[in-house]
Formats: C-alpha cells, sequence, structure tokens
C-alpha cells in the first residue's frame, strides 16, 4: 500500500467523526455573530445614539407637566 493512500486512509478516518452536537455549535456561533455585530454598530453609531438621547432627554425636561 503506498504511503500517500495509507496517509489519505487516515485522515478520513480522521474527519469522518460524529456530528452529535453540532447543531447546538452552529446556533452558538450563530448568536455570538449576531451580538457582535449588535456591539459593532452600537459603538459605531455611539456620537448618534448619544446626540438623541440628548436632545430627547432636553425635550422632555422642558415640557411643563400638568
Amino acid at each position: 500500500m503506498p504511503l500517500w493512500l495509507l496517509a489519505q486512509t487516515w485522515l478520513l478516518s480522521k474527519l469522518h467523526r460524529k456530528e452529535n452536537g453540532q447543531g447546538t455549535v452552529e446556533y452558538v456561533l450563530i448568536i455570538l455573530g449576531v451580538v457582535l455585530f449588535l456591539v459593532l454598530a452600537a459603538y459605531a453609531l455611539r456620537n448618534v445614539l448619544g446626540g438623541s438621547v440628548s436632545k430627547t432627554s432636553t425635550w422632555i425636561g422642558s415640557q411643563n407637566a400638568p
């Protein structure tokens, strides 16, 4: 048996493992990706969001209570 065929057989036996729990790992990776996107979006928009909160706070403070 040639060495490359032996190496190929060994590699294929290592790659064909059971896939128990694979779905859970995929869901966790998707959730982590979404969380990372939201954190980066909030960081990128921090000036816009801060200005909006400041303007809203000023407007609420200027309203007269009944």
